[in-house]
Protein backbone atom coordinates (compact mmCIF):
# COMPACT_ATOMS: atom_id res chain seq x y z
CA UNK A 1 0.00 0.00 0.00
CA UNK A 2 1.27 3.69 -0.88
CA UNK A 3 1.43 5.89 1.89
CA UNK A 4 -1.06 7.97 -0.33
CA UNK A 5 -3.17 5.16 -0.40
CA UNK A 6 -2.57 5.06 3.47
CA UNK A 7 -3.21 8.45 4.22
CA UNK A 8 -6.53 8.90 2.57
CA UNK A 9 -8.20 5.51 4.53
CA UNK A 10 -7.01 7.08 7.35
CA UNK A 11 -8.55 10.01 6.08
CA UNK A 12 -12.23 8.54 5.43
CA UNK A 13 -11.56 5.97 8.86
CA UNK A 14 -11.40 9.60 11.11
CA UNK A 15 -14.30 11.11 8.84
CA UNK A 16 -16.55 8.11 9.32
CA UNK A 17 -15.09 7.58 13.36
CA UNK A 18 -15.04 10.82 14.54
CA UNK A 19 -18.75 13.02 13.59
CA UNK A 20 -18.81 16.66 13.82
CA UNK A 21 -21.60 17.09 16.56
CA UNK A 22 -21.07 14.92 19.76
CA UNK A 23 -23.58 12.39 20.05
CA UNK A 24 -26.87 13.09 21.62
CA UNK A 25 -29.02 10.52 23.70
CA UNK A 26 -28.99 6.59 22.24
CA UNK A 27 -27.51 6.99 18.98
CA UNK A 28 -26.42 3.58 17.83
CA UNK A 29 -22.69 3.55 16.46
CA UNK A 30 -21.80 7.07 18.48
CA UNK A 31 -18.20 7.32 19.71
CA UNK A 32 -18.26 7.68 23.83
CA UNK A 33 -17.19 10.45 25.61
CA UNK A 34 -13.57 11.24 26.89
CA UNK A 35 -13.74 11.24 30.27
CA UNK A 36 -17.44 12.70 29.63
CA UNK A 37 -14.75 16.18 28.98
CA UNK A 38 -16.51 18.77 26.66
CA UNK A 39 -13.55 19.75 24.05
CA UNK A 40 -14.73 23.18 24.20
CA UNK A 41 -14.12 23.90 27.95
CA UNK A 42 -10.72 23.29 27.46
CA UNK A 43 -8.21 26.05 25.95
CA UNK A 44 -7.19 25.48 22.69
CA UNK A 45 -4.08 24.09 21.38
CA UNK A 46 -1.49 27.21 20.90
CA UNK A 47 1.43 26.82 18.65
CA UNK A 48 4.71 27.48 20.88
CA UNK A 49 7.34 26.87 18.07
CA UNK A 50 8.17 26.32 14.52
CA UNK A 51 11.77 25.53 13.93
CA UNK A 52 13.49 24.57 10.12
CA UNK A 53 16.32 22.99 9.11
CA UNK A 54 17.83 20.94 6.41
CA UNK A 55 19.81 17.86 7.42
CA UNK A 56 20.98 14.94 4.39
CA UNK A 57 19.07 17.15 1.77
CA UNK A 58 15.98 17.29 3.30
CA UNK A 59 13.94 20.19 5.30
CA UNK A 60 13.05 19.26 8.64
CA UNK A 61 10.22 21.34 10.12
CA UNK A 62 9.78 20.79 13.81
CA UNK A 63 6.79 22.42 16.06
CA UNK A 64 5.52 22.29 19.25
CA UNK A 65 2.27 22.86 20.66
CA UNK A 66 0.43 23.14 23.85
CA UNK A 67 -2.58 22.18 24.92
CA UNK A 68 -2.02 19.56 22.84
CA UNK A 69 -4.88 17.18 23.51
CA UNK A 70 -7.66 20.11 21.87
CA UNK A 71 -5.41 19.83 18.33
CA UNK A 72 -6.88 18.21 15.61
CA UNK A 73 -4.95 18.32 12.47
CA UNK A 74 -2.12 20.42 11.14
CA UNK A 75 -1.33 21.41 7.88
CA UNK A 76 1.98 22.08 6.67
CA UNK A 77 2.06 25.27 4.01
CA UNK A 78 4.39 26.22 1.95
CA UNK A 79 4.94 29.18 -1.04
CA UNK A 80 7.90 30.78 -2.59
CA UNK A 81 6.57 33.98 -2.67
CA UNK A 82 5.60 35.01 0.96
CA UNK A 83 1.56 35.25 -0.13
CA UNK A 84 0.20 32.41 -2.12
CA UNK A 85 0.39 29.42 0.43
CA UNK A 86 -0.54 25.81 -0.40
CA UNK A 87 -1.12 22.22 1.57
CA UNK A 88 1.87 20.21 1.25
CA UNK A 89 1.15 17.85 4.66
CA UNK A 90 -1.79 16.59 6.66
CA UNK A 91 -0.19 15.99 10.29
CA UNK A 92 -2.80 14.37 12.41
CA UNK A 93 -2.99 15.38 16.34
CA UNK A 94 -1.69 13.04 18.72
CA UNK A 95 -4.49 13.63 21.72
CA UNK A 96 -1.09 13.67 24.20
CA UNK A 97 -2.00 15.92 27.04
CA UNK A 98 -0.22 18.72 27.45
CA UNK A 99 2.84 19.34 25.30
CA UNK A 100 3.14 18.06 21.84
CA UNK A 101 6.02 17.63 19.19
CA UNK A 102 5.58 16.75 15.63
CA UNK A 103 7.90 17.01 12.43
CA UNK A 104 7.44 17.35 8.62
CA UNK A 105 10.20 16.18 6.37
CA UNK A 106 10.33 16.52 2.46
CA UNK A 107 13.29 16.84 0.02
CA UNK A 108 15.14 20.14 -0.47
CA UNK A 109 14.60 22.58 -3.47
CA UNK A 110 16.97 24.57 -4.90
CA UNK A 111 15.38 27.52 -4.13
CA UNK A 112 13.72 29.38 -1.11
CA UNK A 113 10.71 28.14 0.05
CA UNK A 114 8.65 29.33 2.70
CA UNK A 115 6.56 27.15 5.40
CA UNK A 116 3.98 27.92 8.05
CA UNK A 117 1.62 25.79 10.51
CA UNK A 118 -2.22 26.03 10.04
CA UNK A 119 -3.19 24.86 13.46
CA UNK A 120 -6.63 23.40 13.19
CA UNK A 121 -8.22 22.71 16.74
CA UNK A 122 -10.93 20.22 17.80
CA UNK A 123 -13.58 23.51 17.78
CA UNK A 124 -12.49 24.18 14.75
CA UNK A 125 -10.83 27.23 15.52
CA UNK A 126 -7.72 28.18 13.34
CA UNK A 127 -4.36 29.67 14.40
CA UNK A 128 -1.21 29.93 11.94
CA UNK A 129 2.29 29.97 12.98
CA UNK A 130 5.11 32.31 12.29
CA UNK A 131 6.34 32.13 8.84
CA UNK A 132 9.65 30.40 8.47
CA UNK A 133 12.69 30.51 5.40
CA UNK A 134 14.25 27.71 4.50
CA UNK A 135 16.82 28.79 1.76
CA UNK A 136 19.57 26.02 0.68
CA UNK A 137 22.02 28.93 -0.97
CA UNK A 138 22.43 31.05 2.11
Amino acid sequence: MTKFSACVIILALRLIYQPSHPPTGNTPFASPSLHSTNIQTLSPAKLISLNGSISHNKVILQWVVGNNETADQFEVEKSTDGTNFTMVALVFGTDIAATGNYEFYEKVNQQKVLYRIKLINKDRKIEYSKVIEINPNA
